[in-house]
């Protein structure tokens, strides 16, 4: 055993010397200082020697091993060295060139509908979207408790905030200073704790309407939202409106669209239905309209919600709005 370590010392060595990169030098720890290694297996066989034999060879054993430590900690000096020689910047070398980037898709289509509604008349808001419950559920008629809440369950933070599930908390407090009549959209990011799937996501993004006035009505709502997709779809577009219920309006109504993506046949975006909910609108209770401090024997007005990512994903054919929060390029580029 005495002859068989002075070999691996010899031959260790001029395995170094050879060395030339640093993929070769993880090889030779592995050779030699590894589980299977050669010195590590001689070393493991010590234990198995008399006694009186094991003082001498356990030593030569480490001399052996702190020799060929410390040649290869020269060795891994020289080569990084080597390394940063060649890896020297040549100034002269021609630059690669900078790619430009752009807005994501979803930006670009909430500008549009940005668009669409100013030049209706509408002005845009932005607000927080770290929320108080009294703004996000309270001021619109969800009070705590309610089985209502939980189609907006959301995300708590410390302090008693939550993750807004919805942009109405930013008309909320634009009326504190404003008075009727008023035009308002607030676009944003809402957050919801949803199960995900190829229609839903826990973070989407949001185009919230408001339009109080003396004598609007229902009429008022469902051509404003019809001339909207229209806007956006052209005018074949074929949608349907039916009641449903929102605690924060009455009568409340959802605005159905044909599915783009399948013409109506059924897929995984429209759940096989054929048709997608696409905005959810109606009548402001009067309940929400006497916490803004309006008097609703006066003044009527309509509220309406649009899901800009399921939108946007009819708009441009993409059947999986997960796409859109993937970070993926090859999608991403082809906007």
């Amino acid at each position: 055993m005495k002859e068989q370590l002075h070999k691996i010392k010899q031959r260790g060595l001029e395995d170094l010397e050879k060395i030339s990169n640093m993929k070769q030098m993880r090889s030779f720890e592995v050779q030699y200082f590894g589980r299977k290694g050669e010195l590590s297996q001689v070393m493991r066989r010590i234990k198995d020697l008399p006694k009186n034999e094991r003082p001498a060879l356990g030593k030569l054993a480490n001399e052996v091993k702190q020799a060929l430590n410390i040649a290869r900690s020269k060795a891994e000096k020289s080569l990084t060295s080597k390394q940063r020689e060649v890896s020297v910047i040549d100034l002269t070398w021609p630059s690669q060139p900078h790619r430009l980037g752009h807005l994501h898709p979803l930006t670009q289509f909430l500008d549009k509908v940005m668009n669409i509604f100013t030049s209706m008349g509408f002005e845009v808001l932005e607000g927080q979207e770290v929320e108080t419950p009294e703004y996000n559920f309270d001021l619109l008629n969800i009070p705590k408790n309610h089985p209502s809440r939980d189609a907006w369950d959301t995300f708590y933070v410390e302090g008693g905030m939550l993750m807004r599930t919805h942009t109405s908390p930013v008309q909320l407090r634009a009326m504190k200073k404003k008075r009727p009549p008023v035009r308002l959209i607030a676009p944003g990011r809402v957050f919801r704790h949803e199960a995900t799937d190829a229609g839903h996501e826990t973070t989407f993004y949001q185009c919230e309407g408001l339009v109080i006035d003396r004598s609007i009505t229902v009429s008022n709502l469902i051509s404003t939202l019809e001339q909207f997709l229209k806007e956006v779809y052209g005018p074949k577009v074929k949608i349907r409106v039916r009641p449903e219920y929102y605690p924060f309006v009455e009568p409340g109504m959802d605005v159905d669209m044909q599915c783009l993506i399948c013409d109506g046949q059924g897929c995984s975006v429209c759940h096989q239905r054929g048709w997608l909910e696409m905005l959810g609108s109606g009548m402001i209770h009067p309940k929400v309209l006497s916490n803004m401090n309006i008097d609703p024997e006066k003044f009527s007005g309509f509220a309406f919600g649009l899901g800009i990512d399921r939108l946007m994903m009819l708009y441009h054919g993409i059947n999986d709005v997960r796409l859109s929060y993937s970070g993926d390029l090859r999608f991403l580029e082809q906007f």
